[in-house]
């Protein structure tokens, strides 16, 4: 094809506006090295599959001595309707429109996308496809010779028929992070840990804690706080469950698949005085339930056979409609983790069978194919098993690679998905820095991790003890033990998780 600028030719003055009209004519070729023309369409399907070549064309420029120009020749285009294209997908460096296509006719351009490559003398010294201006481009900011062709085949969209009006898909979503305490303070209670989190069916966020003079203390309750949904600030937390004899520890709020909200604690049975944190070995589970959101409570009932389990993390949903809740089991017989099924009655809980062993306080999640994962809290790493038969059994525990001082961890499944752990990073005991990894493989492997909170005084602060949540607008939710003085809540969006930085 023959171009209206033959190649060696000097370009000249090109006029074109910017997005709001503006008249704009460049010809400023002797600032740069390299400056690439391309013309483009917003409604062109090889337009928008070139835009990725075209930001590491850019990236690849590290001493900025190229400038790459998009030109729309299409009318039909509007400013807004480009502006809105190019913050979609992106795009990071200028875009002129050329509603009268004096500029294609001037370079001679029949297509969408078509590249021209001119140099600091503002001759064109290549014309063609991305791929011939790859090589091109990059000998030319070198300072060497272009040894490639000067000119390649182009194939795209016409540039007079460049098809209808369509929307295209934000290739970079919004983020949104927040995070604020709970409380600052509770008159009676000192410590406060263990957090757990539930949305209620009108959208309001529980959160429930134990707190009182120490860890074990004869005067350890039950803490309940609300979020309403659509507001900032949480509710006065009021104590909702208290016996000086057999203090509430461990709890989880949930609600199950028929909207009534679950509180499960273990009620500490040991004997009294105790020294601070301990008799966690001598606990029996405790249920009440709420149809209301957790306005109203039923009687606390006792859950049978069950002195020597406590909970942690919360249930979830398996592909059958099952509702299965892990358990910590430390009896004279058992030491590790179980889960309990909801039974048909929604009412009765029962054991479902196999122990996870060497791995307490678990958390699952359940993949595509059906099997359950499962993580448990040890020392220096979490340790993994699986299940195939959900839960009848489970495989031997073996260490992942993610850190973990002997201290609670939380894993659950996005809706896209993506599954996440909260976890301690720390090699020893300490508890100063919480994180979030994510797995986009079901788990085989975990990367982009994410600091909640990092203490660089290592001997001293506690960030620990994580409940991760993703509520019904998609937002997820962490709670934690923030230094024992209180319960922090940090919410976020999946954009936060893995949009690391707007191109720019």
């Amino acid at each position: 094809m023959a171009n209206a600028i033959e190649l060696g030719g000097a370009v000249g003055p090109v006029s074109m506006t910017t997005l709001s009209g503006h008249p704009r004519v460049m010809k400023n070729y002797a600032e740069h090295k390299a400056t690439v023309v391309v013309f483009m369409s917003t409604r062109c399907d090889a337009t928008l599959a070139q835009l990725a070549a075209l930001r590491e064309l850019h990236r690849a420029d590290d001493k900025e001595e190229m400038v790459i120009v998009g030109v729309f020749s299409n009318p039909d285009e509007s400013g807004e309707e480009i502006s809105t294209y190019c913050q979609r997908r992106g795009v990071v460096f200028p875009v002129h429109r050329d509603p009268s296509r004096a500029a294609a006719k001037q370079f001679g351009a029949k297509v969408t996308p078509e590249y021209y490559l001119i140099n600091h003398e503002g001759k064109l010294v290549y014309h063609g496809d991305i791929e011939g201006l790859k090589p091109a481009a990059l000998a030319l900011l070198a300072g060497k010779a272009i040894t490639t062709a000067a000119e390649t085949p182009v194939q795209g969209t016409p540039i007079d028929r460049p098809g209808p009006k369509r929307d295209v898909e934000a290739l970079f979503s919004s983020i949104a992070f927040s995070s604020e305490l709970v409380f600052t303070e509770i008159p009676g209670a000192t410590t406060h840990h263990c957090s757990t989190i539930a949305e209620a069916p009108n959208g309001d966020l529980l959160c429930l804690w134990y707190g009182g003079s120490f860890e074990s203390a004869d005067d350890q309750a039950l803490f309940l706080s609300r979020l309403k949904k659509g507001e900032r600030f949480w509710s006065t937390p009021k104590p909702l469950i208290q016996n000086p004899d057999m203090p509430p520890g461990n709890a989880i709020i949930f609600r199950d698949p028929k909207d009534r909200l679950w509180i499960i604690w273990g009620r500490m049975e040991g004997s009294r005085p105790t020294r601070r944190g301990t008799g966690w070995d001598q606990c029996r589970l405790m249920i009440r339930n709420s149809s209301d959101g957790g306005v109203t409570w039923s009687e606390d009932r006792e859950w049978k056979d069950t002195f020597g389990w406590l909970p942690r993390n919360p249930p979830i949903t398996l592909k059958d409609g099952a509702f299965v809740l892990p358990m910590s089991i430390d009896t004279k017989t058992e030491s590790g983790s179980v889960l309990a099924r909801l039974g048909a009655d929604g009412t009765t809980w029962s054991r479902v069978g196999g122990l996870f062993a060497k791995g307490e306080q678990m958390t699952l999640v359940q993949r595509n194919d059906g099997s359950l994962l499962a993580y448990g809290r040890n020392m220096p790493f979490i340790v993994s098993s699986e299940s195939r038969d959900a839960g009848v059994t489970w495989s031997k525990t073996v260490p992942t690679t993610l850190k973990c001082p002997s201290s609670a961890i939380c894993m659950i499944r996005l809706k896209s998905g993506r599954l996440l752990v909260a976890h301690n990073d720390n090699d020893n005991e300490d508890r100063a820095t919480l994180a979030i990894h994510q797995s986009e493989d079901e788990g085989k492997t975990w990367k982009d991790e994410k600091i909640i909170e990092l203490e660089p005084n290592k001997e001293q602060g506690e960030y620990s003890y994580p409940c991760l949540l993703q509520t019904s607008d998609g937002m997820i939710h962490i709670t934690y033990t923030f230094r024992r003085f209180a319960i922090k809540h940090v919410t976020f969006n999946e954009g936060w998780l893995t949009q690391l930085e707007r191109p720019n």
